[in-house]
């Protein structure tokens, strides 16, 4: 009896994808393997977008996951049993160099997809998902417009203020049209919320999920488009990502780089009792060793990161923003972590490279009588 059910939750895709790695048949692109697997597929397709240094992201989660691995070509697939049911686990190379879209067929509520979560958690700084901000949100909706009018059907968000949650619903109705991407984020940033995720509709043409850690689902419709610019997108996201953070560690007889910069969306920081919680969140993160250098009125702690050794120096100095001083061992994914953390905690507006200070002149330090 549990031999069958577990057989029975078993999807056709993930059962076709398996045959065609244990045959040792070239996969192909993503769009081709679901071609291949049934055209449009029955299943929803869950991805998730993540960061790695030169390793294939399900090589290092076997290393602590019992499983069956398989690669061919450029394409691994992991079958893990599970209590809910086997299923698969694929790992895509994208156009990107070091970034991966994790993919498979149970859904994202499913408890064998949160394991999915808590393995790329487990496996950092090695492998590190990718925060979208509104801007990504606002951008894949609009490529998407180019096919038909987007529609968005729910959203969900997080209050800066207190971070609590924020749900919206709104139903097909004859002869009227449901919010766009820009109206939703646009009243979401009205009442003062990040988003979370986004579910968009074009008519007749693609039925999708959006997630802010970076991934997305396909509900039905065409995948090649989902692929193309869904998928596309999220991945030049990550590579924008990994491009920032990338050779940032310091060097003996060279100028330091620059630092990262979390600008936040409200000048919060505005005393001890403030940067306190960015104290808690360091000490929350799993891995992480602080000290705290400075306290008030700014705050200087240096961490380090237990799983390699990476350090780095945060500071407070402004109410509005974060900054991380790479130390010099610094690797891309204890600093993407790092500051993604931070950032996803803070709601941030955007992570990028600090801005150098203007230079100060003669004539800026005297004081006409």
């Amino acid at each position: 009896m549990a031999g069958r059910r577990r057989e029975a939750e078993t999807t056709r895709f993930d059962s076709l994808l398996w045959q065609f790695a244990d045959l040792g048949q070239d996969l192909g692109s993503l769009a081709e393997a679901v071609s291949r697997a049934s055209g449009s597929p029955a299943e929803q397709i869950a991805v998730e977008t993540v960061i790695v240094g030169d390793a294939n992201p399900l090589t290092v989660i076997a290393e602590f996951v019992a499983g069956d691995l398989r690669t061919v070509g450029l394409v691994s697939l992991l079958r893990v049993e599970d209590e809910h049911g086997p299923f698969v686990l694929g790992a895509w190379p994208t156009a990107h160099d070091g970034v991966f879209h994790l993919v498979g067929s149970v859904p994202t509520t499913d408890p064998r997809w949160r394991k999915v979560e808590r393995w790329v958690v487990k496996a950092a700084p090695e492998i590190v998902p990718v925060f979208l901000d509104h801007d990504d949100f606002a951008d894949i909706g609009t490529a998407l417009s180019e096919f038909g009018e987007v529609e968005v059907s729910r959203l969900t968000a997080r209050k800066r203020s207190d971070l609590s949650s924020l749900n919206r619903g709104w139903a097909a109705r004859s002869g009227s049209l449901r919010p766009s991407h820009h109206e939703a984020i646009g009243n979401a940033e009205a009442e003062g919320a990040s988003v979370r995720t986004l579910t968009l509709h074009i008519a007749e043409r693609i039925s999708l999920h959006l997630r802010r850690r970076a991934g997305a689902t396909f509900y039905n419709g065409d995948f090649r488009l989902f692929d193309r610019v869904v998928l596309g997108r999220l991945a030049t996201a990550a590579f924008r990502r990994r491009a920032l953070m990338a050779g940032r560690e310091r060097r003996v007889d060279a100028p330091p780089p620059e630092p990262i910069s979390i600008r936040l969306p409200a000048p919060i920081l505005i005393d001890a009792e403030a940067t306190g919680e960015v104290l808690a969140e360091l000490e929350r993160q799993r891995g992480l060793v602080i000290a705290v250098l400075h306290r008030n009125p700014y705050l200087h702690v240096v961490v380090t990161d237990s799983a390699d050794g990476s350090n780095f120096d945060v500071f407070v100095t402004t109410p509005d923003a974060i900054e991380v001083h790479p130390g010099f061992r610094s690797s891309l994914g204890a600093l993407t972590r790092l500051t993604q953390n931070l950032g996803e905690r803070f709601e941030a507006l955007e992570i990028t490279e600090a801005k150098r200070p203007e230079s100060v002149s003669l004539d800026d330090l005297v004081v006409p009588f």
